[in-house]
């Protein structure tokens, strides 16, 4: 693409000696060999723009009020999460992006994750009660935030010391231990 800058981002090279251990970003998807490190990353940093674009309408619906307004945000931020979701396939490959969300760490977490996106979805368009449809994008969002830790270092430990941190001393007292 003629117009568009380069674009470099630390650990991934657009080209590596065929003796060099490394990976390129050419190889990073052989699902979608004809696009470019530079494609790849328009194809994400758009995915994502239109991701959120999607769940802030579908806030601003949630402003508007009323049962149509809260399952028209519903089905809006799950369909926001789902295209914001896969456009990390833009950037790594769909089967580098399967592996690491189904990877041993956070399996579990991913597919209680999309699990929940696909239940929310499900209420919303059926209709069910709006304090239902509330209650399960809090445990959406819930599964998003714990899903979204696996990716970073101690992520999780950070989240269960953050809310259980503050408690470890009432525990202790319960338990008969020395505090």
């Amino acid at each position: 693409m003629g117009g568009w800058p380069d674009i470099s981002v630390p650990g991934f090279r657009n080209t590596a000696p065929a003796n060099e251990g490394g990976f390129n970003a050419d190889d990073m998807c052989a699902c979608c060999p004809t696009l470019t490190y530079q494609q790849r990353v328009i194809g994400f940093v758009t995915t994502m723009i239109v991701g959120y674009i999607l769940s802030f309408v579908g806030t601003l619906l949630l402003i508007g009020g009323g049962p149509a307004g809260i399952r028209g945000f519903a089905v809006l931020y799950v369909l926001g999460n789902l295209i914001a979701l896969s456009g990390t396939g833009f950037l790594i490959g769909p089967k580098s992006h399967c592996k690491k969300m189904f990877h041993k760490n956070r399996r579990f977490a991913a597919i209680f994750y999309l699990v929940m996106l696909l239940v929310v979805f499900i209420a919303a368009v059926a209709g069910a009660f709006v304090a239902i449809v509330l209650v399960l994008l809090v445990i959406q969002c819930i599964a998003a935030v714990w899903y979204t830790a696996s990716y970073i270092p101690y992520g999780r430990t950070m989240i269960i010391n953050t809310f259980c941190g503050p408690c470890k001393d009432s525990f202790k007292d319960c338990t008969g231990d020395e505090a």
